[in-house]
């Protein structure tokens, strides 16, 4: 997910299926590639600090090109890149652990999930593991945030699931908070059931974590890693967006169709507007913040809104499943996967048009921008991570 610098697979109601919708003017790319196979390392040579790379022409301009493809135990249920050169995968329940690798797409170590009892504030000797699902960055890139599906070992017993209704008591789960200079878990926060979508502040105050079967927003102090509010959204709130004075956050609540604003510095929930769209998953904010681009995982949309109003500026249809989606750092192109049609589109922000589509692995269900090299990367729930860059033609 490209951010400026500043000083499941289970079966549930998210999940069904539909026949695939066709996509006008659209294009299909087929590219042959080598699979580097990706495997276990305790390695902790780190790549140098790296910077964006601002593109010559704008994004919209470019065309993805597959030119490598990540494999090995791997489960990713998220890609997310800082901007320092580093790109994580989260792998839930299924391989577990958080899959590093650099801007070229070398793994350099798989982060265990496993953590000692005393991290997370409770009793007794031994080790309890978590389950990677979502993740951020630390606007400088020094720490990443990862949520955690559910917990396992001593005292958690009951797993929450994406089926959860009201009145469902689940065990609540934790935040993990990552030193990238060390590569490991030095701190948790506890939070609610099933955390989803992970967003930290660029001020470095905060990391808002969105709670599926909590119906919550836990509001977590970055520096003492203690959840200092949770504020009640409703029924399954799953996208983050926060402004970059740190002042606002929009959050998408998938069971209700509504966006939420919350004020950051009250830490109080401003409004809930209701959206043209079923299931509003996934949110990203214009670089100017003009604009917010939703994700509808049920009604096979996209739209944009007008912000701070939220009114619907435009809205168009996909393949099926869209879930999640980053935009270039110029605001121009979004990106964006269709979970059971197995595609990416490439979108013109401005009008939404098809620019690009192309097949992907099975299932694909993360994607994000990573800005040192100006690839996109796309994960798969089959296991496997394929990276695209972007290629103009003269």
């Amino acid at each position: 997910m490209f951010r400026p610098l500043v000083a499941v697979c289970a079966a549930s109601l998210f999940l069904s299926s539909c026949s695939v919708l066709s996509i006008a003017q659209s294009t299909t790319t087929t590219t042959t590639t080598t699979t580097t196979t990706t495997t276990t390392t305790t390695t902790t040579t780190l790549p140098p600090k790296l910077a964006p790379t601002p593109l010559p022409f704008p994004a919209m301009e470019y065309r993805l090109n597959q030119v490598k493809k990540i494999g090995g135990k791997i489960t990713p249920k998220s890609v997310v890149a800082s901007n320092t050169g580093f790109v994580i995968g989260q792998n839930m329940m299924y391989t577990h652990g958080v899959s590093v690798y650099d801007s070229e797409g070398e793994p350099i170590k798989r982060i265990s999930d496993e953590v000692p009892r005393s991290m997370l504030g409770l009793e007794g000797e031994g080790k309890v593991t978590g389950s990677p699902v979502e993740a951020d960055f630390s606007a400088d890139g020094s720490f990443a945030y990862v949520s955690n599906y559910s917990m396992y070992g001593r005292g958690f017993n009951n797993e929450g699931d994406d089926e959860c209704q009201a009145g469902n008591t689940f065990d609540e789960s934790y935040l993990y908070k990552i030193d990238m200079s060390t590569m490991k878990v030095v701190a948790a926060a506890r939070v609610g059931s099933v955390p989803k979508y992970v967003q930290a502040t660029d001020d470095g105050k905060y990391v808002l974590v969105t709670n599926w079967c909590g119906f919550s927003l836990s509001v977590v102090d970055a520096n003492t890693m203690q959840t200092v509010k949770t504020i009640k959204l409703g029924k399954h709130p799953r996208g983050i967006a926060i402004t970059k004075d740190s002042l606002r956050a929009y959050v998408s609540v998938m069971g209700l169709a509504q966006i939420a604003i919350i004020d950051l510095t009250t830490l109080e929930l401003v409004s809930k507007t209701k959206v043209s769209g079923i299931a509003p998953r996934h949110i990203v904010l214009s670089p100017d913040e003009q604009f917010l681009y939703v994700t509808f995982n049920l009604s096979n949309t996209v739209s944009k809104l007008s912000v701070p109003g939220l009114k619907l500026l435009k809205n168009v249809r996909t393949a099926e499943r869209p879930r999640t989606l980053d935009i270039s750092p110029d605001g121009t192109t979004l990106y964006l996967v269709n979970y059971t049609a197995n595609q990416i589109n490439v979108l013109k922000a401005e009008n939404l048009k098809t620019l690009q589509t192309i097949n992907t692995c099975w299932r694909p269900i993360g994607i994000t921008y990573e800005a040192v090299k100006n690839r996109v990367w796309v994960a798969c729930y089959s296991g496997q991570i394929l990276l695209f860059d972007l290629v103009r033609s003269e």
